[in-house]
């Protein structure tokens, strides 16, 4: 595993290197007044902090497949690899065409967090790696629906909402292995409302009734 997420690691990073050398190489300067290509300031302001989101989340998916004991951590990093470095591939192809220059390395923020986790090791890291994990997508779920909603830049986004799904789908993941590592998932208020919104109906009635009818007992 560990062979593959450095040949992974290795291939991926090689590609967004490349991009983001042509992005900031092959654009003419003019576009690159002020940074932002003539985008505005709200796209422009998303656009670096899904760069820093998703560069973020692929160092700490390769220190994952270095340090992380559990096999569904290992293997839910794997899955990090893949989805971020596409997004982060096609993230610098539109920088290019705007003429946005984007972030190059990890905010002090990310750093820190990074720092702290490259300290663990086997289930103290898992532990905590996963609940980095469950963080970040639910911060990044919700504020790519904000751009795919509001946003103005029409090539953000499309961006925005294609990788959307890949997004909830990886928080799903992220949820499914919390338990196995002893992490509580908190469930986000749109999945708490679809859950209560269909079938627990019944279950929300019958809940109550079972702790009524137990507590006299204990009395």
């Amino acid at each position: 595993m560990k062979f593959l997420g450095r040949s992974l690691w290795a291939a991926t990073a090689a590609l967004l290197l490349a991009a983001l050398g042509l992005a900031q190489s092959n654009t003419s300067p003019e576009l690159y007044q002020n940074g932002n290509g003539g985008v505005q300031t709200a796209d422009h302001q998303f656009m670096s902090e899904a760069a820093l989101a998703g560069m973020a989340k692929i160092h700490m998916a390769y220190l994952a497949l270095q340090n992380a004991q559990n096999e569904h951590v290992k293997a839910f990093a794997q899955q990090m690899l893949s989805d971020y470095g596409q997004s982060q591939s096609d993230l610098i192809s539109i920088a290019n065409q705007l003429g946005v220059q984007l972030p190059s390395e990890m905010d002090a923020k990310d750093r820190e967090t990074f720092d702290a986790l490259s300290k663990l090791q086997g289930a103290a890291f898992d532990k905590a790696y996963v609940k980095t994990m469950l963080n970040g997508h639910q911060a990044d779920v919700s504020r790519f629906k904000q751009e795919a909603t509001k946003g103005n830049n029409q090539a953000m986004i499309d961006w925005a909402s294609q990788t959307l799904s890949t997004l909830q789908s990886d928080l799903k993941e992220a949820q499914k292995v919390a338990p196995v590592v002893g992490v509580h998932a908190t469930l986000t208020s749109e999945e708490q409302r679809n859950r209560s919104a269909g079938k627990p109906g019944n279950k929300t009635s019958q809940e109550p009734e079972a702790h009524s009818d137990q507590k006299p007992d204990k009395e």
